[in-house]
């Protein structure tokens, strides 16, 4: 088994910075125009500022391991910039929402991926400062749900940085388990322009949000993953209560910055398959139409 000494990160959102500032010697592929002013401006974490070896994606030279970590909206350029980065052995791993992004990153460099998850985490970011009270962890295997020696070397790897690891046999599982909390929790916090603390309290937003993770539930039988059928009420149940009432998903913090939001690879992603199998989708019809709404009035 080769041992991960070498990586790179592409995407200091909160997901990169709460990740990258526990890998030692990471290089952080960003352009010139990005690298000075994350070098004038630190990035921020509880409090605490984040120095990190920026590298241009010209500047590249093949690692042990990538960790993407971008939007989903800028995976394309990304899938670009990380090519000077991957060599024969490199290791992929995304921490992208949605269940498509590993599938787009295996069409350019086929074989590299390990299908993963970031889960748990409250981080919130507004402008370059995060904050978290949750960590929370990577979940990553084989897509096939084999146990390999680079699964093992890459659980070694973020073991010994300090990151929460669990290595999965049941990867897809798993990424379709955090699609169901994303296309609830984060487009019901979008949609009605609240907090954490406000969609565990009974009405309109709570309500939509159930039957949108109920909808990713039906989906995943008819995909062949097959959530249980009180998966929603189980995470609601178990996690809710570590978030930070006052704490925001990242769709809201998008909205709130008026960024582009990742409803494509949530309530996009569930209609498109849905509507191969002839499955009625509501409520992520409705996140769909509202977000795009709230999208498209950024500029009035």
């Amino acid at each position: 088994m080769k041992k991960i000494e070498t990586s790179a990160l592409i995407g200091l959102g909160a997901l990169g910075i709460l990740f990258g500032r526990k890998m030692p010697g990471v290089k952080v592929i960003a352009d010139a125009q990005r690298i000075a002013r994350y070098s004038a401006q630190p990035v921020v974490c509880n409090g605490k500022e984040c120095h990190f070896d920026y590298v241009t994606p010209e500047q590249g030279q093949p690692v042990d391991l990538v960790l993407v970590a971008v939007k989903a909206t800028v995976l394309e350029q990304a899938i670009k910039d990380i090519e000077k980065f991957v060599g024969p052995d490199t290791i992929i791993i995304s921490v992208l929402n949605g269940i498509t992004s590993e599938n787009d990153i295996e069409a350019v460099y086929p074989g590299h991926c390990l299908w993963s998850v970031a889960i748990g985490m409250d981080a919130t970011r507004v402008g370059r400062s995060l904050t978290f009270g949750a960590e929370g962890r990577i979940q990553f295997g084989e897509k096939s749900g084999e146990m390999t020696d680079r699964v093992k070397a890459v659980d070694e790897y973020l073991t010994a940085c300090g990151i929460a690891s669990e290595p999965c046999s049941d990867i897809l599982f798993k990424q379709w388990s955090k699609l169901m909390v994303n296309d609830g929790l984060n487009q019901a916090a979008a949609a009605f322009d609240l907090p954490y603390g406000g969609l565990t309290k009974p009405g309109p937003a709570y309500d939509k949000m159930i039957e949108a993770m109920q909808e990713v539930i039906d989906l995943s039988v008819l995909e062949g993953v097959n959530l249980p059928a009180d998966n929603h009420k189980a995470f609601l149940e178990s996690m809710a209560p570590t978030f930070n009432p006052d704490g925001m998903p990242s769709m809201r913090q998008d909205v709130l910055a008026r960024r582009p939001t990742e409803v494509e690879q949530f309530a996009g992603v569930v209609r498109r398959l849905a509507q191969k199998h002839g499955m009625p989708t509501p409520a992520n019809d409705f996140f769909y139409e509202k977000i795009r709404e709230i999208e498209a009035n950024y500029n009035k």
